[in-house]
């Protein structure tokens, strides 16, 4: 079979075919949808645009295009010295385009779109700063919880090294004989020796007669107090009473090291001075944090 001839069995001699397939709709119905879109088609062709469309399209043409050399204007400035392409002015300064045109198509006054784009700057600017102003006060809160954990779990810290401290304090010191720590906060509150401090009063107010029970009750009112002044003072005389948790913990771990050459950290009691200062980081936890 030679080229020229068409292969009845390829796709391009198939496509040629017209498509005779039996449908099912009914003939009424495709003669009636053939014509329906035969109609469609001509209403499209015969269709005319709005007035607005058709002035758009003619302002953007006559924009578009420059001035022709038939209008009056084009021909006085040719008669100035004009030739298209310069820029107007005595030394050509001037501008080289006509005045673009802006068809005003909104029923508002003038200058009523410059102020709304004005005011839509200024909200634009205001949301930048209300957002940055949110963005900075998250990020200061976020840095004031972290800072107050941070606090909290280094209080707590704090609060068990003292109170390791104070155990250990207790066994070094009996072991050395010491029946009553140097401060009270040195060893646990269990563990400190209980003094028996009440004053027993002779004679009961059941016992005194009915004259003089008010009297009494004066005098015993102002013992009291008397107490509790002498304690008040006392608290005054103390010069750890108004030590904080971390205050107290650099006390005793001072009197660790200096009287028993232990450090509460390493866990370890040293020999002597010497061994104490060679082998061991310092005297707070953050010299052994890297241990």
């Amino acid at each position: 079979m030679s080229d020229d001839e068409a292969d009845y069995m390829s796709d391009a001699f198939l496509k040629q075919i017209p498509d005779t397939r039996p449908s099912l709709v009914p003939k009424h119905v495709a003669r009636r949808l053939q014509n329906e879109r035969r109609e469609k088609i001509a209403n499209e062709k015969n269709k005319q645009k709005p007035k607005t469309v058709l002035e758009k399209e003619k302002r953007d043409e006559g924009l578009q295009s420059a001035i022709s050399e038939n209008n009056k204007g084009f021909a006085l400035l040719q008669k100035m010295g004009y030739k298209p392409g310069m820029a107007l002015g005595k030394f050509g300064e001037g501008r080289k385009e006509p005045v673009q045109v802006e068809l005003k198509t909104g029923r508002g006054g003038l200058g009523r779109e410059q102020d709304q784009k004005r005011k839509q700057e200024q909200r634009m600017v205001w949301r930048k700063h209300q957002s940055a102003k949110k963005q900075r006060m998250d990020s200061e809160r976020k840095q004031t919880f972290v800072k107050r954990m941070n606090e909290k779990i280094a209080t707590r810290n704090v609060g068990k090294d003292l109170y390791n401290s104070q155990k250990v304090c207790e066994q070094l010191d009996s072991q050395l004989g010491i029946t009553s720590p140097n401060e009270a906060f040195f060893w646990p509150e269990a563990l400190l020796p209980k003094t028996n401090d009440t004053d027993e009063c002779p004679d009961t107010l059941e016992s005194l007669e009915a004259g003089y029970s008010g009297y009494v009750q004066d005098e015993v009112e102002e013992e009291e107090l008397g107490h509790e002044a002498e304690g008040s003072e006392g608290d005054e005389d103390d010069p750890y009473a108004n030590f904080t948790v971390e205050e107290k913990l650099d006390v005793l771990t001072l009197y660790l090291r200096t009287k028993h050459k232990y450090c509460i950290w390493c866990g370890i009691k040293y020999n002597d001075n010497e061994d104490l200062m060679q082998n061991c980081p310092g005297n707070s936890a953050e010299l052994h944090e890297d241990l």
